[in-house]
């Protein structure tokens, strides 16, 4: 037989910003790095993971983690 998968219940990015808390520069900072639209729908841990790498990318534009130098 094949298998029963459950489907990930999709929420709007927009609904899981207000649910989640998420401030509105990094909502639309995650919103341009991802190339997402409003009313877009993605699941909830995939819009977690999206809002991190932003909060954690680099200000730089560089990916390689420099040290400071003064």
């Amino acid at each position: 037989m094949a298998e029963m998968r459950k489907a990930v219940p999709l929420k709007s990015i927009e609904q899981l910003k207000q649910e989640l808390g998420v401030s509105d520069a990094v909502f639309e900072g995650t919103k341009a790095a991802n190339g997402w639209k409003s009313g877009k729908q993605v699941e909830e841990q995939e819009f977690r993971t999206a809002c991190e790498a932003f909060r954690t990318a680099s200000t730089c534009g560089s990916m390689e983690d420099r040290e400071a130098k003064g």
